[in-house]
């Protein structure tokens, strides 16, 4: 467990057996999750500081799939020190999951104490904020064309493939409907530019789905 919370933005830097300490110190909570359990949802929340242990875990917001946590992501921050009556999203564990909590006092009292931890939320803050700011930016491109575009070069491997998600986890995420996104990926293999296969999308022109 400690080595997994190290690959952490919280605890990158601190050793293992600091972490360790801290664990046990703080009576951290270990939580179990069942597919298709919500773990947070806009009305049902809890003001801790939650680290995936194993599984994964969908982020929603409506229909929108906002992201995807997988073992080593941190959630509730945005809940964590502030009165907001409803949690921003809904997470869902998409596999079964485990999950170890950091309460309200847990996390205030490491960052006061600990500049190491201090500064790393300040940066996994930061990253946060740049994530939703990228988000944004893509749901508010004038065509699902040019979403998907995005999303494509921005995912993509050294090789150009584009893996990891099915098509249905992609049109959540760029907020358009499945037929939308079937038509515009169509589209692009009949101009040559992509080519669906049984891992995803292989992308054969990155200058062409680049152009504006």
């Amino acid at each position: 467990m400690a080595e997994i919370l190290g690959s952490t933005f919280l605890f990158e830097g601190v050793p293992t057996n600091e972490i360790s300490e801290i664990i046990r110190e703080f009576s951290c909570e270990e939580k179990s999750y069942l597919k298709g359990e919500i773990i947070f949802s806009p009305e049902k929340f809890r003001r801790v500081l939650g680290v995936v242990l194993s599984g994964k875990i969908a982020v929603t917001k409506g229909r929108l799939s906002v992201s995807e946590l997988s073992v080593g992501s941190l959630f509730g921050a945005a809940a964590l020190f502030n009165n907001e009556p409803e949690y921003a999203s809904t997470l869902t564990a998409k596999t079964a999951a485990k999950v170890l909590y950091f309460s309200q006092e847990a996390i205030l009292t490491l960052i006061n104490r600990d500049e190491r931890i201090r500064m790393n939320y300040i940066r996994y803050l930061s990253a946060r904020i740049r994530f939703l700011s990228e988000k944004v930016d893509t749901l508010g491109e004038i065509s699902s064309e040019k979403r998907l575009a995005r999303f494509l070069l921005k995912n993509a491997d050294d090789k150009g493939q584009v893996s990891g998600c099915n098509f249905s986890e992609i049109a959540g995420r760029l907020g358009i409907g499945r037929a939308s996104l079937y038509r515009e990926l169509t589209k692009l293999e009949e101009a040559g530019v992509i080519r669906k296969d049984k891992n995803g999308v292989q992308i054969l022109d990155p200058e062409k789905l680049s152009q504006p």
